[in-house]
């Protein structure tokens, strides 16, 4: 296979990839109490404070976080945040990409999170300052059924104080051919693809002239 024939491949696979939720909160007014930030919402009753510089909370954002960011432990109520995402329909073929900052509550005390999403399901138990433990980066998830799910962080330590959450994000990209053979590619992937070989084709065409 030429150069020029992979890299239109590679390109028709990078295509295929797409951004189902990205929030680093950082659109929103920084407050406490609250019960809907951006993507997510809090829910059964629990709520979670948006914190950043513009309510004097934004020393709790540090590295990797920055902006606003979300401390899981709300204020006043039932401030053991249970932050949801909307509902999401993954289905079978797709690899889905989990990733999230989320670190210690900097305010001297320990505090555990769980977060799940389809059957993704982890507890972290992060020290005040760990600002790594916590930190995902792409983590797969595949269903082998239609599933509809929600991304949720539930903080698990009672009080006012949380772990840290920032810089949320859910992508998709289909499988390898191997896993979802019946799979009917998209309109775009299908242009690049021809796209690719018809350039194979000229090439190869100039080459023998």
């Amino acid at each position: 296979m030429n150069k020029l024939l992979l890299a239109l491949l590679l390109s028709a696979a990078v295509a295929q990839a797409s951004t189902i939720l990205n929030e680093n909160f950082d659109e929103l007014n920084a407050q406490l109490g609250i019960t809907s930030a951006g993507a997510f919402s809090a829910i059964d009753g629990t709520n979670v404070d948006i914190v950043g510089n513009s309510n004097g909370w934004g020393f709790l954002c540090g590295g990797p976080e920055s902006g606003n960011c979300i401390d899981l432990a709300g204020s006043g109520g039932n401030p053991q945040g249970i932050l949801a995402s909307g509902l999401v329909l993954l289905t079978p073929g797709n690899n889905y990409y989990l990733s999230f900052d989320l670190i210690g509550s900097d305010r001297g005390q320990t505090s555990s999170t769980t977060v799940t999403f389809a059957n993704y399901a982890r507890t972290f138990v992060l020290g005040s300052s760990d600002t790594t433990s916590g930190v995902v980066n792409s983590a797969l998830i595949t269903v082998s059924s239609p599933t509809q799910t929600q991304l949720i962080f539930t903080e698990n330590t009672p009080g006012q104080v949380g772990n840290v959450l920032d810089n949320v994000l859910l992508t998709s990209s289909a499988a390898s051919s191997g896993t979802n053979s019946n799979a009917t590619p998209e309109p775009s992937t299908l242009i690049l693809l021809s796209s690719a070989l018809f350039a194979a084709f000229l090439f190869r065409k100039d080459r023998v002239e």
